[in-house]
């Protein structure tokens, strides 16, 4: 499937990479409470019910305003994904995208029609151009790798193509809680049926070592998820679980919080960078920026570079063969070090 991501963190692990602006792993320390839940919970090894803990699920279906049998507490927002995946034939995915979605269709020797979008309309498809094919739709905004947001007249043109076709519509929200321009997106608010919401605590609450994420939305394809843990999870952590809960409790707080943290970041990030090296564009949304090099090094030649140089970052081949001239960073690290990862990626991107 091209460049491999996950090889590619793999090495950059070893190389023990001072800066790393690779993976999407936030920086910023767990909030206190939700580290003193884990604690106060970590000896509770037992199994948990497949399909999540009442407690758990009753909160996460307040929330959304629907019944507990519409939500499944699932091993990462990766597992929910797959599942829906794997009921598919055909798959759209929204290029550039996280591989991770291609990763799971080949496994399970599902098609796969990439529906292009382009810098200059926003890094927005044409909903209404998707293969006619194509039955399942992964949707991902805040946009990964692109900082895309979704809203107004193109969600619009989306929900009409996805309920004129029937589609079944997965929306990756792992990003939910990063968007700059107001407003979150969450799908099932505007589309129910055949609809299925998936959402992440590895973002937000930094804890994306405790794989666990849920999804919500049309009763069938929660229970084909909760199949899909059953099969081959079992269920999540109870540990995980009651951090996931607090975690909730706390959303606001640590949502402002971050999205106050990244905001300068970006700013700062935007003001290191040489503007004749790289063509940016700022993300409405996510933590990421997709920068294009303007000097005609290839992005998988100029990370190995920056690798050498002691930053990390993602080749655009990494999110589709078309993005060779693409580098993704993540905004990971504090406004010094990304003002000085810049200032390198400038400098070797010259050379």
């Amino acid at each position: 499937m091209g460049f491999d991501i996950y090889e590619f963190f793999a090495e950059l692990s070893r190389m023990n990479i001072p800066i790393r602006l690779d993976a999407g792993q936030p920086d910023l320390p767990p909030h206190p409470e939700i580290l003193e839940t884990l604690k106060r919970e970590i000896y509770n090894l037992g199994y948990a019910p497949s399909r999540g803990l009442d407690e758990l699920r009753q909160r996460i279906a307040e929330i959304h305003g629907v019944e507990p049998r519409e939500v499944v507490v699932t091993p990462g927002s990766k597992a929910a994904i797959a599942a829906a995946i794997y009921a598919a034939r055909t798959v759209g995915i929204v290029a550039p995208s996280w591989p991770g979605y291609r990763v799971a269709a080949g496994f399970f020797g599902r098609r796969v029609s990439l529906l292009k979008a382009r810098p200059e309309e926003d890094w927005l498809p044409d909903f209404t151009l998707l293969d006619k094919r194509v039955d399942t739709l992964v949707v991902n905004y805040p946009h990964n790798p692109t900082g895309a947001v979704l809203a107004g007249d193109k969600l619009r043109e989306l929900l009409d193509v996805a309920e004129d076709r029937g589609l079944v519509l997965i929306s990756d929200e792992a990003y939910r809680d990063y968007t700059y321009s107001g407003g979150e997106l969450v799908m099932i608010d505007h589309r129910f049926e055949k609809t299925l919401t998936v959402y992440s605590f590895s973002k937000t609450f930094s804890l994306p070592g405790l794989r666990i994420a849920y999804a919500v939305g049309d009763p069938e394809l929660v229970d084909r998820v909760h199949w899909f843990v059953k099969a081959a999870y079992t269920s999540v952590p109870i540990f995980a679980q009651k951090a996931a809960l607090k975690a909730l409790e706390l959303r606001e707080e640590v949502a402002e919080k971050v999205r106050a943290v990244m905001l300068e970041r970006i700013r700062v990030f935007k003001d290191s960078l040489d503007p004749g090296v790289f063509e940016y564009r700022e993300p409405r949304g996510a933590f990421y920026t997709f920068l294009r090099i303007r000097t005609g090094v290839r992005g998988s030649e100029l990370a190995r570079k920056l690798a050498g140089r002691g930053v990390g970052v993602f080749p655009g081949e990494a999110f589709g063969k078309e993005y060779a001239d693409y580098i993704r960073v993540s905004l990971t690290r504090p406004a010094g070090e990304l003002a000085l990862a810049a200032k390198i990626m400038s400098e070797v991107a010259r050379l």
